[in-house]
């Protein structure tokens, strides 16, 4: 849909830029290649698709959702989704980001600040932050039951931390308290000395390292310890038919015994051998040259490896195998709507494979590092729906691990880059505009700079400019020459 000058900031900086570089031209051609002094392209409608000025330190582009991508390499940049009402900011990539949309906002700058507000999955507000990380850092939410705050080392209590309920500090590692699932435990000097206490069971725990310690809930397990880790014994399972004991003297022997459990360990972790009748199985020989586990309970998994040769691991959602650890690696796994197929020969090549039932489509990413990437988006025909490939591509990650990086400092490495942006938009370029092309809703454009472009419509109709300022006219099913953009 065009849009008015007025309403279009992109628009008003091409027009002032159009009209230095010609000389105050009232129409502006479709594409101008005076790299790397000035670069544009539009669309048959005369609306910006993309600019660069001073190559490569100002950019500008119109995403496929209809939203604005401007960049100052590699300083900062600003991408706006319509579809999210959303506006991001980024600067100091990959340090300070700003992004808001209808339900969170969030701003950081690492380690100085960072601050998000979201709905959480209750439907309430949620606000979590940190300052001069790891000093300050809190939050709250609407309801009151995330409330928290802490000057690290001095206080600190957090709800849902790493793995427990709440973590509670004073003058860490002076005073320590974890909750978790009903669970408390109070350490001082951490991890030297703890205590513990539980609403069920009375459950009871305490430790003095490296001298003493048990862990005792009755009806479920007896453990205890002397001069950890050399000794430690322990009763599982102690009310029901099938109690376990087992015997620890570190590191030279020890085992397990019960009706249906069954372990013993020699100079651990050379020769260790643990297995429950027809539930699971585990098994070291000179570890870790030789390895086997298997447990029923984990949808089947069965793992063995002869270290680093050779290793195969397999199960109801998953295979794989390794050949001379950590360089060849075949994975395949399935999840309910998606399946994953990877290929390694690290550290040069590696191909990734996602196949998405819910939605019919295939993604494929290969890299040849650090020559050359490429990924791409297919539907169930294996028509193009959307991808990229560079060359050069040393940058070893891609996805969300990737997220900003080529577009703040792609400049830097690469000579060539190829963007399919939409199934019918394919774009291609080489460093600093040198040659570039797109192919855009059946039209195509292409330019060198300062010697000319090549514009061809969706009709046939065909403009070659030498110099940029005089048009060659031919073809069109009509007959009639090119329009102007704009015109």
């Amino acid at each position: 849909m065009a849009s008015s000058c007025r309403t279009n900031p992109a628009r008003l900086v091409l027009l002032a830029a159009g009209a230095a570089v010609l000389g105050g031209c009232a129409v502006l051609p479709r594409e101008l290649n005076l790299s790397p002094l000035w670069f544009h392209r539009l669309d048959a409608d005369g609306e910006v698709l993309e600019w660069d000025c001073l190559w490569p330190l100002l950019h500008y582009e119109r995403t496929t959702d209809g939203g604005d991508d401007f960049r100052i390499r590699p300083l900062y940049r600003r991408v706006t989704e319509p579809p999210q009402a959303a506006v991001e900011h980024q600067f100091l990539w990959p340090l300070g980001r700003v992004r808001s949309d209808a339900e969170e906002s969030m701003q950081r700058l690492f380690p100085l600040w960072s601050h998000r507000s979201r709905i959480n999955d209750e439907g309430e507000r949620d606000v979590d932050w940190y300052a001069l990380f790891p000093l300050f850092w809190g939050g709250s939410s609407a309801d009151q039951r995330e409330n928290y705050f802490a000057f690290f080392p001095f206080y600190a209590d957090v709800p849902q931390f790493l793995t427990y309920d709440r973590a509670v500090a004073i003058l860490f590692p002076l005073y320590l308290r974890l909750d978790k699932g009903g669970h408390r435990h109070q350490l001082f000097l951490w991890p030297l000395i703890g205590i513990g206490s539980c609403a069920e069971n009375d459950h009871r725990w305490f430790r003095v390292l490296p001298f003493y310690g048990h862990d005792i809930e009755p009806g479920r397990h007896d453990r205890r310890f002397v001069l950890w880790p050399f000794f430690a014994w322990s009763t599982e399972n102690e009310f029901s038919d099938a109690p376990v004991q087992s015997f620890w003297l570190w590191p030279l022997f020890g085992w397990r015994s019960g009706r249906t459990v069954h372990g013993w360990m020699v100079l651990w972790p050379f020769f260790q051998h643990t297995w429950k009748d027809d539930h699971f199985a585990r098994l070291n020989l000179f570890w870790p040259l030789f390895f086997h586990y298997w447990n029923r309970a984990e949808d089947n998994v069965s793992q063995w490896w002869l270290f680093p040769l050779l290793g195969r691991v397999h199960s109801d959602d998953q295979r794989a195998w390794f050949f001379l650890w950590p360089l060849v690696w075949w994975r395949e796994y399935h999840d309910p709507d998606l399946r994953t197929t990877q290929n390694w020969i690290l550290p040069f090549y590696y191909r990734i494979v996602q196949d998405r039932h819910d939605v019919g489509e295939r993604e494929t990413f290969e890299k040849f590092w650090p020559f050359l990437h490429r990924t791409s988006r297919t539907d169930v025909r294996g028509a193009a729906l959307s991808g990229d490939w560079s060359l050069l591509s040393p940058f070893p990650w891609r996805d969300g691990n990737a997220y900003g990086v080529e577009e703040a400092y792609g400049f830097l490495w690469q000579l060539a880059v190829g963007r399919q942006r939409a199934a019918d938009d394919d774009a291609f370029d080489l460093v600093a505009r040198l040659f570039t092309r797109r192919e855009r809703q059946g039209g195509t454009t292409a330019s060198v700079p300062f010697l000319g472009s090549y514009e061809r419509a969706a009709d046939g109709a065909t403009v070659l400019r030498l110099l940029h300022c005089i048009p060659i006219r031919f073809g069109g099913n009509d007959g009639a020459p090119a329009p102007e953009p704009g015109s």
